[in-house]
């Protein structure tokens, strides 16, 4: 049985100055999460002021970024030093709580995304991991390309060990090309789509919008219009716990939130250019 589209979010634009445009897809007033998804932002800038650019924290997720196009340099409290460029992804188990701050380094075209830990996880030792383009796994299909970053696509595996079962994966199309998806039926997925116009069963979707699917074994999609179509996959098993938000914190309860914060105050979640002050 095919995944149908049960309903569709459109993304909300954050920034749209005439250099900055970022949308935001999760969390939606009609859904917070897509799995253990919490937090999607599509972001498109052709400066080198960037979106986290400064330092700032994080604590009770995993921070996922994957560069479209451009170049970053990140820097974080635990001493990580990383550049960036396209096709490469990392990701931040921050865990208890880490300070990062992200620097282009020219025009950037990608995606962030916030995965919640389970309540088990939410308070590890921070983490830093970059993949490089290369270690992506690629599979090219009749004016298709699939990229898997993480679990498991079309019986390809993605290099990024995510919590939460998580599923990531880019889809390009060419335009008429039908892509096939098979995903393991168990897990939560929605498809969000970066540039063009697809249909996924009887619905229609276009730049901007994330499909959140029903039940299935596999995911078919038709591409149109007269460019290249790209998706970002995105699920896993649904979101453990509650998912508690303030800025960049997400936990499970009110205690570890408001745990976090003083930890943030009192620098246990180390320095980076003097933050915390």
């Amino acid at each position: 049985m095919d995944r149908i589209v049960t309903h569709v979010l459109p993304a909300e634009y954050v920034v749209d100055d005439g250099d900055m445009r970022l949308l935001r897809a999760l969390p939606h007033e009609r859904q917070i999460s897509v799995g253990p998804f919490v937090f999607l932002d599509h972001y498109r800038h052709q400066g080198q002021r960037g979106i986290g650019d400064r330092p700032h924290p994080h604590a009770g997720i995993e921070v996922v970024s994957y560069l479209l196009e451009g170049g970053v340099e990140h820097r974080d409290s635990m001493g990580s030093h990383d550049r960036l460029v396209a096709g490469d992804a990392q990701f931040i188990r921050a865990g208890r709580g880490m300070i990062h701050a992200e620097q282009p380094l020219s025009g950037r075209h990608g995606l962030q995304l916030w995965a919640s830990l389970p309540p088990e996880l939410k308070l590890v030792e921070p983490s830093y991991t970059s993949i490089r383009a290369p270690d992506i796994p690629c599979v090219d299909g009749e004016g298709s390309r699939l990229s898997v970053i993480a679990g498991a696509v079309n019986g390809v595996h993605g290099p990024m060990a995510l919590s939460g079962g998580a599923v990531f994966a880019r889809l390009q199309l060419q335009p008429d090309a039908v892509g096939t998806l098979v995903v393991d039926p168990s897990v939560e997925l929605g498809l969000y789509v970066l540039q063009g116009q697809v249909e996924v069963g009887e619905v229609c979707l276009s730049t901007g919008e994330l499909g959140v699917l029903g039940d299935g074994a596999q995911i078919r999609i038709t591409a149109h219009g007269i460019e290249t179509t790209e998706l970002a996959l995105v699920g896993g098993r649904p979101v453990q716990g509650d998912v508690l938000f303030s800025g960049p914190f997400v936990m499970d309860t009110p205690e570890r939130l408001a745990q976090a914060k003083r930890d943030f105050t009192a620098g246990r979640m180390g320095r980076l250019e003097g933050v915390p002050y």
